[in-house]
C-alpha cells in the first residue's frame, strides 16, 4: 500500500507521512520522491520570534515554492516516467495530484 504526500499529493510514500504518538504528529523521516519534502525535518520551520509554523502552513509554503520551480521531480528514476516530462511533473498529473491535498 502506498500513502499520499500531504505536500504534493503524490500517492507514492511507503509509509504514512506522520504517525500519531500520544496526539503528537511524528514525522516518518521519509522523503517524497516527487517533491523532495522530508517529513519530520522540513516541517520544522522556526520563525524569527522563536515560534514554529504549523505543519499545514509549512506544507503550504513548501508547495508554493516547489510549484514556483514548475514542480521538479526529486527522484526521476522512482517517480513514474509517464507522469513527468524533462524532470518535472506533467501538468495534467500535477493537477490530479494536487486535488489529493
Amino acid at each position: 500500500m502506498k500513502y499520499m504526500c500531504p505536500v504534493c499529493g503524490y500517492k507514492g510514500l511507503d509509509e504514512p507521512a506522520y504517525g500519531d504518538l500520544d496526539n503528537l504528529k511524528e514525522g516518518s523521516f521519509d522523503i517524497c520522491s516527487c517533491c523532495r519534502f522530508q517529513f519530520g525535518v522540513d516541517d520544522d520551520m522556526e520563525l524569527e520570534n522563536g515560534d514554529f509554523l504549523s505543519i499545514k502552513d509549512t506544507h503550504n509554503i513548501y508547495r508554493h515554492i516547489w510549484l514556483s520551480f514548475d514542480a521538479p521531480v526529486f527522484a526521476t528514476k522512482v517517480y513514474p516516467a509517464n507522469n513527468q516530462v524533462h524532470g518535472k511533473v506533467k501538468r495534467e498529473c500535477l493537477e490530479r495530484q494536487l486535488k489529493n491535498v
